[in-house]
């Protein structure tokens, strides 16, 4: 049976997102590569990475705000769009990923 509690699915994903904010590289990966394990570790780490990336832009902004998808200011099919999209949807999995590990925002 699985490590993974049905509680957490994303378990080994927080335990990277947790790594990286401790300052641990990716090298730091405690699981075998090849594994799904290791992949979900990889995600979350590589998400608090790009987290830190985004902070000043509108999307990842508007989402900290509390606004929904449709502030997008900008016409669907745009790149702008799906660049304000992916930071907003950033800082959403952030904030999910705080309440899930009892932390405030």
């Amino acid at each position: 049976m699985s490590d993974v509690s049905t509680l957490n699915p994303h378990k080994e994903e927080d335990l990277g997102y947790l790594a990286a904010e401790a300052g641990a590289g990716i090298d730091e990966n405690p699981y075998p590569p090849g594994t799904i394990r290791y992949k979900d570790w990889r995600c979350g780490w590589q998400m608090k990475s790009t987290e830190a990336d985004k902070r000043e832009t509108p999307g990842y902004l508007a989402a900290k705000a509390g606004l929904g998808q449709d502030a997008n200011p900008h016409p669907r099919g745009t790149i702008r769009f799906e660049e304000w999209r992916r930071d907003w949807q950033i800082m959403q999995n952030a904030a999910q990923r705080a309440a899930r590990l009892g932390k405030a925002g």
